[in-house]
């Protein structure tokens, strides 16, 4: 079975649905591709596996809740 040529527009709708939540499983699934495929080619345009939108967000609000705890309960 020939390999399917992953074309500029394919990968701009990995990043589009990668940016949306998207797994790499589901991607792969819609495109046609395999999963390794669309890792490899959202690693070469900078989007990371660990990076899920509103990743950083939720870090920050963490960051936050804790620091208003901690200001909450300090000891005097």
């Amino acid at each position: 079975m020939p390999r399917k040529k992953v074309t500029p527009e394919m990968i701009e709708k990995m990043k589009e649905l990668r940016n949306q939540g998207w797994s790499y499983q589901k991607i792969a699934a819609k495109l046609g591709l395999s999963v390794m495929t669309v890792y490899n080619h959202l690693q070469k345009v900078g989007i990371k596996a660990e990076e899920k939108p509103g990743e950083e967000k939720e870090e920050e609000k963490k960051k936050e809740k804790r620091g208003l705890l901690a200001r909450l309960f300090r000891r005097k």
